[in-house]
């Protein structure tokens, strides 16, 4: 668990607007030991998948994507804005599944208006059940190399997938689809793995949760004798989830250290800054889809790979970013390039929001309760630096704002195109050059630029366009 997590009544009282249905978010079960665990999971493998291949994150025209919108994104203009630009920017041809409250059918079927109807396949979920519209993260998309037809794509779910009912999706996408579902007993969330030509990406954060959970008997798994557990872990990986593409892992050689909480004292201001809110253990996003873009070969014939840079951010904008962790990003950089990658370094910004302001005097409160106990660093920082009741602390909560979260299209038969989010909206105006600046850095890598709509209300949720679609299906 990375250091965005926070404990929910400190993080409530510290940002008690905080947007609704995060990506990082998850369901507060109490501990469960690893025999109840079990009784919760109903493995659900399917052996008949010989050679599982992953559907690629660049490669081939877009053809079939999955598409899922809840009541609280359905009926929220900001949200639906993001949706519909993606809609409308799919060729038509594009296939798509669309998962949706049962009761939101027609307001969500009048935005495919633009293409066929054969074409969409609606799959309702019961408006009791929640889910996100973060279709990325609860599976991979895969085929087998041995189906001859190739008619078949599955849905592979990690052992399990604590956030809202999403772990719900795939098996009815199964129901009213010919797309099948299937289950592995290892960790992974889809945003966290990228799909190359001969190799796949994952951020070892997951690895390492896959290796803690068999040492702890929470996976059904045992390590046979003669081999190490981080060989035992990658054949899974190969059997379960991509036989003939190399494994790498995308992370820093050391955790992070970021602490969830720091007192920053600034020109006689105070404030409480919370820096974490998406940050791993090991990569300094959560999942590798918000830093990592796959573009393909370039002419050179090196795979063409954008690492974000929240110093280039600050650079166009004339901003500090103290706790970006910019030297994780520089090593995963360097990581890549000595791999062998051609690797462009792109903008990210790292940007607070104030969330509230308090007295010192109920800060120091709070922090002497059991629910404020990790706040008692700060309080004891802000008292050093002479904060006394009545001096206003002002919380800032960090989020990430990325382009590298986009939809890539290197296509033989459909050219070059990228799905670019914007940000130069409203209050974040001053995103609007670095929104230019991503433009003219893809053209320059050959690709025709499609710039999509509004995503900062997907951004202060942790998540952007990538985050909202699976591809189901690649053309040439």
């Amino acid at each position: 668990m990375g250091a965005g997590t926070y404990g929910d009544a400190a993080y409530r009282f510290l940002v008690p607007d905080a947007p609704h249905h995060k990506r990082t978010d998850r369901d507060l079960f109490p501990a469960l030991d690893s025999t109840r665990a079990a009784t919760l999971n109903v493995f659900r493998a399917r052996p008949g998948v010989q050679r599982p291949s992953l559907i690629s994150s660049w490669s081939g025209s877009i053809d079939h994507l999955l598409l899922s919108f809840p009541s609280y994104g359905v009926h929220s203009a900001e949200l639906t804005a993001g949706y519909r630009s993606v809609i409308d920017a799919m060729r038509p041809g594009t296939r798509f599944v669309v998962v949706h409250h049962a009761s939101d059918r027609e307001t969500v079927s009048a935005w495919f208006s633009g293409h066929p109807a054969e074409n969409v396949s609606y799959v309702p979920m019961p408006d009791y059940v929640d889910f996100t519209d973060w279709a990325e993260d609860g599976y991979l998309a895969l085929v087998d190399l041995d189906d001859a037809a190739g008619s078949l794509t599955y849905l592979l779910e990690p052992w399990s997938f604590p956030r809202s009912g999403d772990s719900l999706i795939a098996d009815n996408v199964e129901e009213h689809t010919s797309v099948r579902a299937s289950q592995a007993p290892l960790v992974f969330q889809g945003g966290n793995c990228l799909i190359g030509d001969d190799f796949w990406l994952l951020g070892t954060d997951y690895f390492l949760d896959t290796l803690e959970l068999i040492r702890s008997g929470e996976l059904p798994v045992s390590v046979p004798a003669g081999r190490t557990e981080v060989e035992f872990v990658r054949e899974l990986f190969s059997r379960h989830v991509d036989s003939a593409r190399e494994l790498q892992l995308v992370g820093t050689k050391r955790p992070l250290g970021l602490k969830k909480y720091y007192a920053t004292v600034t020109d006689g201001e105070y404030f409480l800054d919370l820096p974490g809110g998406g940050t791993g253990d090991l990569q300094p996003i959560f999942h590798i889809d918000m830093f990592v873009t796959l573009a393909g070969p370039g002419d050179d014939g090196r795979f063409r790979v954008l690492v974000g840079s929240p110093d280039l951010a600050d650079a166009t904008l004339g901003t500090t970013s103290p706790f970006s962790l910019q030297s994780a990003y520089d090593e995963i950089a360097a990581e890549f390039a000595q791999r062998g990658f051609a690797v462009e370094r792109n903008p990210l910004v790292h940007r607070p929001e104030i969330t509230q302001e308090l007295s010192f005097a109920a800060l120091r409160e709070f922090a002497g309760t059991a629910d404020g106990a990790e706040l008692r660093e700060v309080v004891a920082a802000f008292a050093a630096a002479g904060a006394v009741d009545d001096t206003p602390i002002q919380v800032r909560s960090w989020h990430h704002i990325t382009w590298n979260n986009c939809l890539v299209e290197n296509s033989s038969s459909a050219g070059r195109t990228v799905y670019l989010p914007t940000f130069g909206h409203g209050d974040q105006a001053d995103l609007a050059v670095i929104d230019d600046e991503m433009e003219q850095l893809w053209t320059g890598l050959g690709f025709t630029v499609v710039r999509l709509a509004d995503f900062n209300a997907f951004a202060s949720r942790l998540g952007v366009v990538h985050c909202i679609k699976k591809y189901l299906g690649r053309g040439a």
